[in-house]
Protein backbone atom coordinates (compact mmCIF):
# COMPACT_ATOMS: atom_id res chain seq x y z
CA UNK A 1 0.00 0.00 0.00
CA UNK A 2 1.39 3.41 -0.97
CA UNK A 3 1.17 6.23 1.58
CA UNK A 4 -0.86 9.38 1.18
CA UNK A 5 0.99 11.96 -0.94
CA UNK A 6 3.33 14.44 0.67
CA UNK A 7 2.45 18.14 0.52
CA UNK A 8 4.75 19.28 -2.25
CA UNK A 9 3.94 22.95 -1.64
CA UNK A 10 6.37 22.92 1.26
CA UNK A 11 10.07 23.64 0.80
CA UNK A 12 11.94 20.47 1.73
CA UNK A 13 15.47 20.31 3.08
CA UNK A 14 15.95 16.57 2.59
CA UNK A 15 14.26 13.50 1.16
CA UNK A 16 16.00 10.21 1.95
CA UNK A 17 15.00 6.67 1.00
CA UNK A 18 15.52 3.48 2.98
CA UNK A 19 14.58 -0.20 2.69
CA UNK A 20 13.72 -1.97 5.94
CA UNK A 21 12.51 -5.59 5.95
CA UNK A 22 11.99 -5.31 2.21
CA UNK A 23 9.65 -2.34 2.69
CA UNK A 24 10.44 1.05 1.16
CA UNK A 25 10.52 3.97 3.58
CA UNK A 26 10.92 7.70 2.86
CA UNK A 27 11.99 10.40 5.30
CA UNK A 28 11.10 13.92 4.17
CA UNK A 29 12.14 16.71 6.50
CA UNK A 30 12.65 20.46 6.61
CA UNK A 31 15.00 20.07 9.60
CA UNK A 32 18.65 19.52 8.67
CA UNK A 33 19.59 18.35 12.18
CA UNK A 34 16.92 15.63 12.17
CA UNK A 35 17.96 14.63 8.64
CA UNK A 36 21.57 14.24 9.77
CA UNK A 37 20.71 12.23 12.88
CA UNK A 38 18.45 9.86 10.95
CA UNK A 39 20.91 9.57 8.09
CA UNK A 40 23.57 8.40 10.53
CA UNK A 41 21.21 6.12 12.42
CA UNK A 42 19.80 4.43 9.30
CA UNK A 43 22.81 4.41 6.99
CA UNK A 44 22.90 0.63 6.73
CA UNK A 45 19.40 0.52 5.22
CA UNK A 46 19.78 3.42 2.76
CA UNK A 47 18.05 2.67 -0.55
CA UNK A 48 18.39 3.75 -4.16
CA UNK A 49 15.70 1.44 -5.54
CA UNK A 50 13.45 4.23 -6.78
CA UNK A 51 10.38 2.24 -5.69
CA UNK A 52 7.47 4.18 -4.16
CA UNK A 53 7.54 4.34 -0.38
CA UNK A 54 4.99 2.36 1.61
CA UNK A 55 5.94 4.30 4.77
CA UNK A 56 6.52 8.06 4.79
CA UNK A 57 7.85 10.22 7.62
CA UNK A 58 6.95 13.88 7.03
CA UNK A 59 9.01 15.85 9.59
CA UNK A 60 8.84 19.63 9.87
CA UNK A 61 10.08 22.43 12.07
CA UNK A 62 8.31 24.72 14.52
CA UNK A 63 7.25 27.08 11.73
CA UNK A 64 4.72 24.39 10.69
CA UNK A 65 3.00 24.15 14.06
CA UNK A 66 -0.31 23.31 12.38
CA UNK A 67 1.33 19.99 11.38
CA UNK A 68 0.66 16.71 13.27
CA UNK A 69 -2.33 18.06 15.19
CA UNK A 70 -4.21 15.79 17.60
CA UNK A 71 -7.12 13.70 16.28
CA UNK A 72 -10.69 14.46 17.23
CA UNK A 73 -12.24 12.52 20.07
CA UNK A 74 -10.69 10.88 23.09
CA UNK A 75 -7.57 8.74 23.01
CA UNK A 76 -6.36 6.16 25.49
CA UNK A 77 -2.79 5.86 26.80
CA UNK A 78 -0.84 2.94 25.33
CA UNK A 79 2.69 3.77 26.46
CA UNK A 80 4.17 5.23 29.62
CA UNK A 81 5.86 8.47 28.53
CA UNK A 82 6.69 10.60 31.61
CA UNK A 83 6.39 14.25 30.64
CA UNK A 84 4.15 13.61 27.68
CA UNK A 85 1.26 11.74 26.10
CA UNK A 86 1.21 8.72 23.82
CA UNK A 87 -2.41 8.03 22.94
CA UNK A 88 -4.27 5.70 20.59
CA UNK A 89 -7.49 6.94 18.98
CA UNK A 90 -9.48 3.84 18.12
CA UNK A 91 -12.22 5.58 16.11
CA UNK A 92 -9.73 6.97 13.58
CA UNK A 93 -7.01 4.32 14.11
CA UNK A 94 -4.31 6.90 14.84
CA UNK A 95 -1.43 7.17 17.28
CA UNK A 96 -0.65 10.61 18.71
CA UNK A 97 2.40 11.74 20.70
CA UNK A 98 3.02 15.08 22.40
CA UNK A 99 6.18 15.08 24.49
CA UNK A 100 7.49 17.88 26.71
CA UNK A 101 6.31 20.45 24.18
CA UNK A 102 9.41 19.49 22.15
CA UNK A 103 7.98 17.13 19.54
CA UNK A 104 4.54 16.14 18.30
CA UNK A 105 3.72 13.06 16.19
CA UNK A 106 0.62 11.85 14.37
CA UNK A 107 0.83 8.29 13.03
CA UNK A 108 -1.64 6.79 10.56
CA UNK A 109 -0.77 3.06 10.65
CA UNK A 110 -3.10 1.98 7.84
CA UNK A 111 -1.68 4.41 5.26
CA UNK A 112 1.88 4.41 6.60
CA UNK A 113 2.03 8.21 6.91
CA UNK A 114 3.73 9.62 10.01
CA UNK A 115 3.63 13.39 10.48
CA UNK A 116 5.95 15.05 12.96
CA UNK A 117 6.73 18.59 14.07
CA UNK A 118 9.89 19.51 15.99
CA UNK A 119 8.86 22.37 18.25
CA UNK A 120 12.00 22.77 20.36
CA UNK A 121 15.67 22.33 19.54
CA UNK A 122 17.95 20.57 20.22
CA UNK A 123 15.92 18.17 22.40
CA UNK A 124 13.09 17.85 19.90
CA UNK A 125 15.51 16.90 17.11
CA UNK A 126 16.99 14.04 19.15
CA UNK A 127 13.55 12.81 20.21
CA UNK A 128 12.31 12.99 16.61
CA UNK A 129 15.25 10.96 15.32
CA UNK A 130 15.25 8.36 18.08
CA UNK A 131 12.34 7.28 20.36
CA UNK A 132 9.55 9.04 18.50
CA UNK A 133 10.80 7.87 15.15
CA UNK A 134 10.97 4.31 16.45
CA UNK A 135 7.57 4.00 18.15
CA UNK A 136 5.39 4.90 15.13
CA UNK A 137 7.69 2.86 12.87
CA UNK A 138 7.04 -0.22 15.00
CA UNK A 139 3.29 0.32 14.76
CA UNK A 140 3.20 0.70 10.97
CA UNK A 141 5.51 -2.31 10.53
CA UNK A 142 3.23 -4.40 12.76
CA UNK A 143 0.33 -3.62 10.41
CA UNK A 144 2.40 -4.98 7.52
CA UNK A 145 3.09 -8.37 9.08
CA UNK A 146 6.50 -7.51 10.55
CA UNK A 147 6.23 -7.81 14.32
CA UNK A 148 8.80 -5.93 16.45
CA UNK A 149 10.77 -7.43 19.32
CA UNK A 150 12.96 -5.34 21.61
CA UNK A 151 16.05 -7.49 21.18
CA UNK A 152 19.62 -7.58 20.03
CA UNK A 153 20.27 -10.16 17.33
CA UNK A 154 23.43 -11.92 16.16
CA UNK A 155 23.73 -14.89 13.83
CA UNK A 156 26.04 -17.68 12.78
CA UNK A 157 25.55 -19.35 9.38
CA UNK A 158 22.14 -17.62 9.08
CA UNK A 159 20.88 -19.01 12.40
CA UNK A 160 20.05 -16.21 14.82
CA UNK A 161 20.19 -15.65 18.55
CA UNK A 162 17.64 -13.19 19.95
CA UNK A 163 18.79 -11.44 23.13
CA UNK A 164 15.58 -10.06 24.60
CA UNK A 165 14.85 -7.90 27.59
CA UNK A 166 14.38 -4.43 28.96
CA UNK A 167 16.96 -1.67 28.72
CA UNK A 168 19.85 -2.32 31.07
CA UNK A 169 19.73 -6.13 30.75
CA UNK A 170 23.04 -6.19 28.88
CA UNK A 171 21.76 -6.97 25.37
CA UNK A 172 24.08 -4.54 23.58
CA UNK A 173 27.11 -5.61 25.61
CA UNK A 174 26.48 -9.27 24.76
CA UNK A 175 25.86 -8.49 21.10
CA UNK A 176 29.21 -6.69 20.84
CA UNK A 177 30.96 -9.56 22.61
CA UNK A 178 29.38 -11.98 20.14
CA UNK A 179 30.43 -10.07 17.03
CA UNK A 180 33.98 -9.85 18.41
CA UNK A 181 33.78 -13.66 18.69
CA UNK A 182 32.89 -13.98 14.99
CA UNK A 183 29.10 -13.67 14.81
CA UNK A 184 27.19 -11.68 12.23
CA UNK A 185 25.31 -8.61 13.46
CA UNK A 186 21.65 -7.80 12.74
CA UNK A 187 20.93 -5.16 15.38
CA UNK A 188 21.33 -4.32 19.04
CA UNK A 189 17.84 -3.11 19.94
CA UNK A 190 15.14 -4.27 17.52
CA UNK A 191 14.26 -7.11 15.17
CA UNK A 192 11.12 -7.75 13.15
CA UNK A 193 9.58 -11.22 13.04
CA UNK A 194 7.63 -12.43 10.03
CA UNK A 195 6.29 -15.69 8.65
CA UNK A 196 8.03 -17.41 5.77
CA UNK A 197 7.55 -20.76 4.06
CA UNK A 198 9.91 -22.65 6.41
CA UNK A 199 8.86 -20.99 9.66
CA UNK A 200 9.58 -17.70 11.39
CA UNK A 201 12.14 -15.31 9.94
CA UNK A 202 13.78 -12.28 11.56
CA UNK A 203 14.78 -9.06 9.84
CA UNK A 204 17.38 -6.94 11.58
CA UNK A 205 17.17 -3.22 12.28
CA UNK A 206 20.89 -2.46 11.86
CA UNK A 207 21.13 0.99 13.35
CA UNK A 208 23.93 2.41 15.48
CA UNK A 209 24.56 0.56 18.74
CA UNK A 210 23.83 2.51 21.91
CA UNK A 211 26.48 1.93 24.59
CA UNK A 212 26.86 3.28 28.10
CA UNK A 213 30.15 4.46 29.56
CA UNK A 214 30.32 1.16 31.44
CA UNK A 215 29.94 -0.90 28.26
CA UNK A 216 32.40 1.31 26.35
CA UNK A 217 35.02 0.67 29.01
CA UNK A 218 34.72 -3.11 28.47
CA UNK A 219 35.89 -3.03 24.84
CA UNK A 220 39.28 -1.70 23.62
CA UNK A 221 37.60 -0.39 20.47
CA UNK A 222 35.22 1.82 22.51
CA UNK A 223 37.18 2.95 25.55
CA UNK A 224 37.73 6.40 24.05
CA UNK A 225 33.98 7.05 24.42
CA UNK A 226 33.86 6.61 28.20
CA UNK A 227 33.25 9.96 29.86
CA UNK A 228 32.38 11.81 26.65
CA UNK A 229 29.25 13.93 26.48
CA UNK A 230 26.16 12.45 24.81
CA UNK A 231 23.43 14.17 22.79
CA UNK A 232 20.70 16.06 24.70
CA UNK A 233 18.02 13.59 25.75
CA UNK A 234 20.35 10.60 25.20
CA UNK A 235 22.30 8.86 27.96
CA UNK A 236 24.35 6.55 25.71
CA UNK A 237 26.88 6.83 22.89
CA UNK A 238 25.98 5.86 19.31
CA UNK A 239 28.48 3.39 17.82
CA UNK A 240 28.79 2.42 14.16
CA UNK A 241 29.73 -1.29 14.26
CA UNK A 242 31.36 -1.14 10.84
CA UNK A 243 33.69 1.66 11.88
CA UNK A 244 34.38 0.30 15.37
CA UNK A 245 34.58 -3.45 14.71
CA UNK A 246 34.86 -3.84 10.93
CA UNK A 247 31.51 -5.67 10.78
CA UNK A 248 28.88 -5.06 8.10
CA UNK A 249 25.38 -6.00 9.31
CA UNK A 250 23.48 -8.82 7.62
CA UNK A 251 19.81 -8.23 6.84
CA UNK A 252 18.03 -11.37 8.06
CA UNK A 253 18.27 -14.74 9.77
CA UNK A 254 16.18 -17.64 11.00
CA UNK A 255 15.77 -17.51 14.80
CA UNK A 256 17.52 -20.44 16.45
CA UNK A 257 17.09 -19.52 20.14
CA UNK A 258 15.72 -16.86 22.48
CA UNK A 259 17.97 -15.78 25.36
CA UNK A 260 16.86 -13.54 28.24
CA UNK A 261 20.00 -12.05 29.81
CA UNK A 262 20.55 -10.57 33.24
CA UNK A 263 23.76 -9.14 34.66
CA UNK A 264 25.63 -11.34 37.14
CA UNK A 265 28.69 -10.60 39.24
CA UNK A 266 30.12 -14.08 38.88
CA UNK A 267 30.50 -16.59 36.04
CA UNK A 268 28.08 -16.83 33.15
CA UNK A 269 25.29 -19.38 33.60
CA UNK A 270 22.86 -20.56 30.90
CA UNK A 271 19.59 -22.25 31.92
CA UNK A 272 16.61 -23.56 29.99
CA UNK A 273 13.47 -21.45 30.19
CA UNK A 274 9.90 -22.55 29.59
CA UNK A 275 8.00 -21.15 26.62
CA UNK A 276 5.44 -19.55 28.95
CA UNK A 277 8.15 -17.77 30.95
CA UNK A 278 9.79 -16.53 27.75
CA UNK A 279 6.44 -15.28 26.44
CA UNK A 280 5.96 -13.25 29.62
CA UNK A 281 9.32 -11.59 28.93
CA UNK A 282 8.28 -10.83 25.34
CA UNK A 283 4.72 -9.63 26.01
CA UNK A 284 5.72 -6.00 26.85
CA UNK A 285 6.75 -5.65 23.18
CA UNK A 286 3.08 -5.39 22.21
CA UNK A 287 1.68 -1.88 21.90
CA UNK A 288 -2.03 -2.28 22.67
CA UNK A 289 -3.49 -0.31 19.79
CA UNK A 290 -5.73 -1.96 17.20
CA UNK A 291 -7.03 -5.22 18.79
CA UNK A 292 -6.63 -7.34 15.65
CA UNK A 293 -3.05 -6.21 15.00
CA UNK A 294 -2.10 -6.54 18.66
CA UNK A 295 -3.49 -10.08 18.82
CA UNK A 296 -1.54 -10.99 15.68
CA UNK A 297 1.61 -9.65 17.38
CA UNK A 298 0.96 -11.81 20.45
CA UNK A 299 0.31 -14.84 18.25
CA UNK A 300 3.67 -14.34 16.51
CA UNK A 301 5.54 -14.12 19.83
CA UNK A 302 3.78 -17.26 21.11
CA UNK A 303 4.71 -19.08 17.90
CA UNK A 304 8.33 -18.00 18.29
CA UNK A 305 8.75 -19.43 21.80
CA UNK A 306 7.06 -22.68 20.73
CA UNK A 307 9.31 -23.01 17.68
CA UNK A 308 12.75 -22.32 19.22
CA UNK A 309 14.42 -23.17 22.56
CA UNK A 310 14.46 -20.43 25.19
CA UNK A 311 17.06 -19.74 27.86
CA UNK A 312 17.83 -17.42 30.73
CA UNK A 313 21.43 -16.22 30.85
CA UNK A 314 23.23 -14.75 33.82
CA UNK A 315 26.03 -12.77 32.16
CA UNK A 316 29.27 -12.98 34.10
CA UNK A 317 32.13 -10.52 34.24
CA UNK A 318 34.22 -12.38 31.63
CA UNK A 319 32.69 -11.39 28.31
CA UNK A 320 34.83 -13.80 26.30
CA UNK A 321 33.51 -16.65 28.44
CA UNK A 322 29.94 -15.34 28.03
CA UNK A 323 30.29 -15.20 24.25
CA UNK A 324 31.74 -18.72 24.15
CA UNK A 325 28.80 -20.00 26.19
CA UNK A 326 26.27 -18.47 23.78
CA UNK A 327 28.18 -19.69 20.73
CA UNK A 328 27.46 -23.23 21.94
CA UNK A 329 23.74 -22.44 21.65
CA UNK A 330 24.22 -21.38 18.03
CA UNK A 331 26.53 -24.29 17.30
Amino acid sequence: MTSAPFDTDRTLATTASYTLCGIELAVRTTDDVVAGLLGSRLRFVRSSSGEPAAIVFDIRGAQDDDHATPPLGRGRPVYDAPGGHLLYFEASDQLFIDYLGAVRVLCNPATGLIQMVVRQEPLGCVLAAHPFFTIPLLEVMKRRGHYPVHAACVALKEYGLLLVGASGAGKSTLALAMIRAGCDFLGDDMVFLHRRADGIGAWGFPEEVDVSDQTAAMFPELRHLAGRATLPGRDKHAVDVEEAFGVTPVPACRPHAVVVPTISGGRSVLRSMSASSALRELAPNILLTDPVASQAHLDMLAELVREVPCFSFATGTDLDEAAACLLEVLG
